[in-house]
């Protein structure tokens, strides 16, 4: 691992479930409390006082300030890009038997269900799923008809 890759290993943490990095996270804080500030108290004291009823300019401001929360909302969002790189592999049937074992699932009931539901069956081929799940049994089946 090369010195960068460590530095950029420790600026990560997680929370509530996801990996972020620490100082990102406190930029993004800062930025949607202060826009949510400006637009509650520009509401408070520039702009309703002279348009609303009095009873009325807290709760418009609260409004502006929701405003002001998805206007960091859009800007977070255009500053800090996801990180996340998704890799997609293909799955063999073996993959998928080994996964389903650790799992403790069995995987002659799931291949049975599948071929049992023209539909389920319909709509995995259509996702490229079905023959991860079949290939081995149509193999299985062939060779006891050969037998």
């Amino acid at each position: 691992m090369t010195e960068q890759e460590q530095k950029d290993s420790r600026s990560y943490i997680e929370i509530i479930g996801d990996t972020v990095v620490g100082r990102h996270l406190i930029v993004t804080i800062f930025i949607s409390v202060v826009l949510s500030f400006i637009g509650f108290l520009t509401g408070r004291e520039l702009i309703f006082p002279r348009i609303a009823p009095e009873e009325m300019i807290q709760s418009y401001s609260l409004l502006l300030g929701i405003a002001g929360s998805v206007t960091g909302l859009l800007v977070n969002t255009f500053l800090f890009k996801p990180k996340r790189t998704l890799n997609e592999t293909a799955s063999t049937n073996n993959e998928l038997t080994e996964i389903y074992e650790k799992l403790q699932l069995d995987m002659d009931e799931e291949r049975e269900s599948i071929l049992n539901d023209p539909v389920t069956a319909e709509e995995m081929k259509e996702q490229g799923f079905y023959n991860m799940f079949i290939s081995d049994e149509k193999e299985k089946s062939d060779e006891k008809e050969q037998k």
